[in-house]
């Protein structure tokens, strides 16, 4: 064999193989329905937070309320949620509160309270005013309970998420909620 075909059919061999690795991997990777197939336990698996990956796991939740501090210590997590001027509604801190709680108790294993506090900030003094301060136990209250935080409709809180969630609102948060919700 002549040198010149024993290098084009070794490239033909090789551009073969690479269209055939590539259709396999298309074929593996779909299901009968056409959709990219997931492995079944990807997205279940609970996850350990350690102050390694803590910035990481936080990063993926997608809050319209900024966190403003956060701590990991002995099975607690401990974060300030950023509250801005008179843009955000009590319903996105809800939201963000659920997506904490969520993100906690239901895709992390090791997370048994979260202590979770809504702060203003003044941009003009350059000061913190805590709104509304949360205590957040495993096991303390029923898994729909998130999600009826989530789509909580009043600046009042129920008995209920108040007794599950242990809230607590401040005088300004009555004033810059409760009352502007009422009128």
């Amino acid at each position: 064999m002549k040198p010149g075909m024993i290098v084009t059919a070794s490239m033909l061999t090789t551009i073969a193989a690479v269209i055939l690795l590539v259709a396999l991997q298309s074929l593996h990777t779909r299901t009968w329905g056409g959709e990219k197939a997931e492995p079944v336990t990807a997205s279940h698996q609970p996850v350990q937070l350690t102050n390694d990956n803590l910035v990481d796991v936080l990063r993926s939740l997608h809050m319209s309320t900024p966190i403003a501090r956060v701590e990991w210590k002995q099975s607690i997590l401990t974060i300030d949620l950023k509250v801005k001027g008179t843009d955000t509604t009590y319903t996105e801190i809800y939201e963000s509160m659920a997506a904490v709680a969520d993100l906690s108790f239901r895709g992390l294993e090791n997370v048994e309270q979260v202590l979770l506090r809504v702060m203003a900030e003044d941009e003009w003094m350059h000061k913190r005013h805590l709104l509304l301060a949360a205590d957040i136990r495993r096991g303390e209250w029923p898994m729909y309970a998130i999600d009826m935080l989530r789509t909580w409709k009043s600046a009042v809180f129920s008995e209920e998420l108040k007794d599950w969630f242990h809230l607590m609102q401040t005088e300004l948060w009555r004033k810059q909620f409760e009352m502007t919700s009422q009128g």
